[in-house]
């Protein structure tokens, strides 16, 4: 359900859209923001956020946003219950949240459903993991972004799909095997080229230590990748 308020308009970015939508037992808040370009003929590609364990705000996901707009693609992210402009309850589920914003996502207006990617970070990579045939049910994903992954070698080999890792070198879980190593696994068990990145002196969800913001060398990692296997829709 997209909200009464206007869209706001950021030249550098495009349109921004306001989206309330229900979750499980909670009312969430998001948005939409378009890329600053006509939509292809099908619809924008679409990045979905899946956001790490501890994320306050979608305000977290700016970089996605910047990923996006120099791609012509859309962006939806949202706030989690409890956190930003979203409701909190004690009933319900953070999996059951996901996939009301996921099939809210795919059914925004100007969207290409058959486009999308997931960019799932740290524990999102477990939740994605873990209710892949429910995401599958609503919308099958064109792609994967791990930020963070935590899924090793036997586990990622389940997505069927183009995977992109990246890691922080800092991670407390290996990058050796949850980077290099799920790489290699996932490449050899589904065929894709699935490549994977290291992030050095960034947090687990890849920001620079010192300054909070997102590792200039992943974000353009990531918008190569996507720039390679997700052009404009036909």
């Amino acid at each position: 359900m997209v909200a009464d308020q206007k869209p706001k308009n950021d030249p550098s970015i495009g349109i921004t859209q306001p989206v309330f939508f229900n979750g499980d037992s909670v009312r969430l808040a998001g948005q939409t923001d378009y890329a600053n370009v006509d939509p292809p003929s099908g619809g924008y590609p679409l990045i979905f956020v899946i956001q790490h364990a501890t994320s306050t705000s979608r305000a977290e996901y700016q970089h996605l946003v910047r990923i996006g707009a120099s791609l012509g693609m859309a962006v939806f992210r949202w706030d989690k219950r409890g956190t930003g402009a979203s409701g909190s309850g004690f009933s319900g589920s953070a999996v059951g949240d996901t996939l009301a914003a996921y099939k809210e996502a795919v059914s925004q207006k100007y969207i290409n459903p058959n486009r999308v990617i997931i960019a799932a970070y740290n524990e999102g990579s477990l939740l994605l993991h873990d209710a892949l045939d429910q995401f599958n049910a609503i919308q099958k994903p064109y792609g994967l972004v791990l930020i963070g992954n935590m899924l090793d070698e036997k586990a990622i080999t389940a997505l069927q799909l183009p995977v992109y890792i990246v890691m922080s070198k800092n991670d407390w879980n290996d990058w050796q095997t949850y980077g290099r190593d799920a790489a290699e696994a996932h490449a050899l068990k589904t065929g894709y080229d699935t490549q994977h990145y290291v992030a050095p002196n960034t947090n687990r969800q890849v920001l620079y230590a010192n300054g909070g913001t997102f590792h200039r060398g992943a974000e353009k990692a990531i918008t190569d990748w996507l720039d390679m296997i997700c052009p404009d829709s036909p």
